[in-house]
């Protein structure tokens, strides 16, 4: 049974690495369909926060539907420092089937956030763990 605490740190290491696998979900799509769509613009929303105004971007983007070419702003704004999209990426969306109009970007901002920060705690904690294995044992 000591042996578990032991190793403790490893397996956290290990789910750590495991959960930055872990695919995104799409609350917002019942029925989702995955295609390509082609950034075409982007639009920008003023928000106030702490007492000071901030602007927030989301991509315009342009994807083929069986309905035709659909023409959306996704949903979802972040601050200019976590926007990264130019016109004319390609970037993977999920529709929703029964309203074309609604998507979400696949793998965004915040899927990627996760996943460096799952990679990066689960990396450094086996890393820390063998160092001290090494120095003292």
């Amino acid at each position: 049974m000591i042996w578990i605490l032991e190793f403790l740190p490893v397996i956290a290491g290990i789910l750590c690495i495991a959960a930055a696998w872990i695919p995104e979900r799409h609350k917002a799509i019942r029925e989702p369909v995955i295609t390509d769509g082609e950034v075409v613009g982007s639009a920008s929303q003023k928000v106030f926060q702490k007492h000071s105004e901030a602007f927030l971007f989301a991509p315009v983007v342009r994807y083929h539907t069986p309905q035709g070419e659909q023409k959306s702003t996704a949903r979802n704004f972040v601050p200019e420092w976590q926007y990264a999209y130019r016109i004319g990426d390609v970037i993977s969306i999920c529709y929703e089937k029964s309203r074309p109009d609604l998507f979400e970007i696949r793998n965004g901002s915040r899927y990627q956030f996760r996943k460096t920060l799952c990679l990066t705690a689960g990396i450094g904690i086996l890393a820390a763990y063998a160092v001290l294995r090494i120095q003292y044992h």
